[in-house]
């Protein structure tokens, strides 16, 4: 591994874990300094999940372009299900309330459990960590956890379900009767 890269990447990670007052005093990641995690120089081609770390941040080809790597993702995340691959493509700039949250430089994916990231994104949901993203990002972050951190994020819409559901059985006992 390139010490260059791996400073960057390292550097990369201490900002992620910093805490914002702009985010309601949260990081933009607030595992990331708590997290055992290893960084591999691989070609995308050869990746393999590992369970010996809680994330595995894969430094891969610079020569690949966004598609591709979101494509190949996509790909591993089908034949991997128990794991979660997750790109950083060095020319895509991601930000929250302003601050990016991409690497900026290098292509990556990181490789963790996916049920530890649900379980995760769980525990945030619960918080007002979410608060401060936009709704877009965080459906396309989060993708399928979406629908699991749903009912914490907007807790209105549990309530209108509800409601929903209530005035129904209602209106159908009135017709039982």
């Amino acid at each position: 591994m390139n010490d260059k890269k791996s400073r960057y990447i390292l550097h990369w990670i201490g900002q992620l874990s910093k805490i914002r007052p702009e985010l309601g005093n949260f990081a933009l990641c607030p595992y990331a300094s708590k997290a055992k995690f290893k960084i591999v120089e691989e070609k995308l081609s050869q990746l393999v999940p590992r369970d010996d770390f809680d994330v595995i941040i894969y430094v891969v080809e610079d020569d690949i372009s966004a598609d591709f790597l979101y494509d190949a993702v996509d790909d591993y995340n089908c034949n991997y299900p128990d794991y979660k691959f997750i790109a950083d493509h060095g020319k895509t700039k991601t930000y929250i309330q302003g601050i990016q949250t991409s690497n900026g430089k290098y292509n990556l994916v990181l490789c963790q459990s996916r049920k530890e990231l649900t379980d995760t994104r769980k525990k945030l949901a619960k918080t007002n960590y979410y608060n401060y993203w936009d709704k877009n990002y965080l459906k396309e972050v989060l993708e399928d956890d979406y629908k699991v951190v749903e009912i914490y994020i907007e807790p209105e819409l549990g309530w209108k379900t509800l409601k929903i559901l209530t005035w129904a059985l209602i209106h159908s006992l009135k017709y039982t009767i």
